[in-house]
C-alpha cells in the first residue's frame, strides 16, 4: 500500500507537503509533476501528479490550497514504460508500440499503436517517438489532433532511415 505524497519547498519554513493521495494497493513504478499549468483548463495555478503501476495510471489535480481531486483512472493496456508531461499533457508511452495521451483542454483520452518504441523526446508541444523500424513520429499534443477517418491519434512520420536502423536515442533542442 502506497500515499505517493507531494511537497513543496519554501525557503522560510523548509519542506511541507502539500498533499497526499489516497491509499494505493499497487507499488508505484512511475510517477509524473507537472508544476505550473498556464492557461490550461484546470487553471493558472493548479498542479498534476500521475502514478502507474503495471499498465494502470491515475491523475490527479492538486490546487493551491493543498487539496487534491482524482481527474481519471487510465488504462494503456500494455505496462506503462515512461509517464510524463508534455504542457499540460499526460503522456504515457511502452516499448511494444502504445502511446497514451491525456488531454487538459479536451479531458480526453486517447491510445494508439505505433510501431515499437525505443526512444523519445519533448520538443514544445511536440512529442517525438524514435522507434524501432528507424522511423521518428512526431505528435502535436497541444492540438491533440485526430483523424476524421477513424478518430485515431494523428502520428506522423518525420524522418525514416534508409537501412530501418532502430533509433535508440532522442535529444531535441528547439531555438
Amino acid at each position: 500500500p502506497c500515499f505517493p505524497p507531494c511537497s513543496r519547498m519554501k525557503e522560510t519554513s523548509g519542506w511541507q507537503q502539500v498533499f497526499s493521495s489516497p491509499r494505493l494497493d499497487w507499488v508505484i513504478e512511475r510517477v509524473a509533476l507537472n508544476a505550473k499549468v498556464l492557461g490550461g483548463s484546470l487553471g493558472d495555478h493548479d498542479k498534476m501528479v500521475a502514478v502507474a503501476s503495471c499498465s494502470e495510471i491515475i491523475l490527479w489535480a492538486l490546487q493551491a490550497d493543498g487539496n487534491g481531486s482524482e481527474i481519471g483512472v487510465f488504462v494503456l493496456g500494455v505496462p506503462v514504460e515512461a509517464l510524463f508531461f508534455v504542457g499540460n499533457q499526460l503522456i504515457a508511452t511502452s516499448h511494444t508500440g502504445k502511446i497514451g495521451v491525456w488531454n487538459a483542454v479536451t479531458k480526453h483520452w486517447q491510445i494508439q499503436d505505433v510501431v515499437p518504441i525505443n526512444s523519445y523526446d519533448a520538443a514544445g508541444t511536440f512529442l517525438l517517438l524514435g522507434c524501432n523500424n528507424g522511423s521518428i513520429y512526431y505528435v502535436d499534443v497541444q492540438k491533440f489532433p485526430l483523424r476524421m477517418k477513424d478518430n485515431d491519434l494523428l502520428v506522423t512520420e518525420l524522418y525514416r532511415d534508409p537501412s530501418e536502423d532502430a533509433v535508440t536515442a532522442l535529444s531535441v533542442y528547439l531555438t
